[in-house]
């Protein structure tokens, strides 16, 4: 093992002279050269050398070139991008302008609605205080069994009257018409009967019948006990009934309530008994009581709007119904030049 490795170290000796050997040879053979030989070696480099730099220059010249066609192709992609910029600004300005136009539009336009919503709030009170002025002399009957009326209403109303309260001797019961209720009769058995609508021709002697049925507490027909009321417009029947609703409530929880004319909540509270003109004013206070009120949307509209009130430019605050000619509303929607 040991020889063979010595064998190995003596053959890399003798590689490594021969290769000194030969570089000795080479070096001599170059230094033997003669000074043509060298020129001619000296001539050959420098024509490569010039080729390279050729070659260099022509490189660069081709670099310029892809260069200053870059260069154009950015000049004019910046060019059509403040073309684009410039064009932007000027819809944008438009845009602006119309906005803005839309704004002023609008807001005329929200004023004329609100001034129409309040007249038509206005005229929606009187119209329906109107109705119930032309209700003042009816009273409706509830509970009457369908078709004991026969064919003539009147003298059977007559006659219920007579029998069922203790009327005066000199009271007239005067009608001047009576007919059930104007709805579809319900085909169900079980269904309460339709009202029956009784107009007197005077107000007093409907007062006094009503008066009269109200200290009786019971009146009965046909061991089938009937109840009296006024005759109100289905709107203000509608409030009323937000109203009763209200008071059961209440009552259950032993707090004293009623419903007076036309549809307001009296209530007594620790420092006193306080009226409350719509169900939107009472809202927040019985709700602290525990109460569930509902209230209707036209009523909390009218309440919101009597409560804002709507303004224009230069103008004071809404305060009350106003007439205003078909011009001054025409000028809510009219640009103003």
């Amino acid at each position: 093992m040991a020889s063979s490795l010595r064998g190995k170290g003596s053959q890399k000796q003798d590689q490594v002279k021969d290769k000194g050997d030969n570089l000795k040879q080479l070096t001599l053979k170059q230094a033997s050269c003669s000074p043509a030989v060298v020129d001619a070696s000296m001539h050959d480099s420098g024509s490569r050398i010039l080729e390279e730099l050729e070659k260099m220059r022509k490189d660069n010249q081709e670099g310029h070139t892809q260069t200053q066609l870059s260069l154009t192709r950015l000049e004019t992609a910046f060019k059509g991008l403040k073309d684009e910029v410039t064009n932007l600004e000027k819809r944008t300005t438009e845009a602006e302008d119309r906005i803005s136009a839309n704004e002023d539009t609008v807001k005329r336009h929200e004023q004329a609605i609100r001034h129409l919503l309040q007249r038509d709030m206005h005229l929606t009170v009187r119209c329906e205080d109107m109705e119930n002025r032309l209700r003042r002399n009816n009273l409706r009957f509830y509970r009457v069994p369908e078709g004991s009326e026969g064919k003539d209403v009147k003298l059977f109303v007559q006659e219920l009257l007579k029998s069922a309260l203790q009327l005066p001797p000199e009271t007239n019961i005067s009608i001047e018409r009576a007919h059930r209720a104007l709805t579809a009769r319900s085909k169900n058995p079980d269904a309460a009967p339709r009202s029956l609508i009784v107009k007197f021709l005077d107000y007093s002697v409907k007062e006094t019948i009503l008066r009269k049925a109200w200290e009786q507490k019971k009146v009965m027909y046909k061991e089938g006990q009937i109840y009296l009321d006024h005759d109100f417009s289905p709107e203000l029947q509608k409030k009323r009934s937000l109203v009763r609703d209200a008071v059961k409530q209440l009552r259950t929880k032993n707090i004293r309530a009623r419903c007076i004319f036309p549809a307001q909540l009296r209530v007594a509270l620790e420092d006193g008994e306080k009226t409350f003109p719509t169900m939107s004013d009472a809202q927040p206070v019985l709700e602290k009581m525990g109460v569930k009120v509902r209230v209707d949307e036209r009523e909390r509209l009218e309440a919101e709007l009597s409560r804002r009130g709507w303004s224009t430019a230069g103008a004071r605050a809404w305060s009350g119904p106003q007439t205003r000619s078909y011009a001054g509303i025409e000028s809510f929607f009219t640009t103003k030049e």
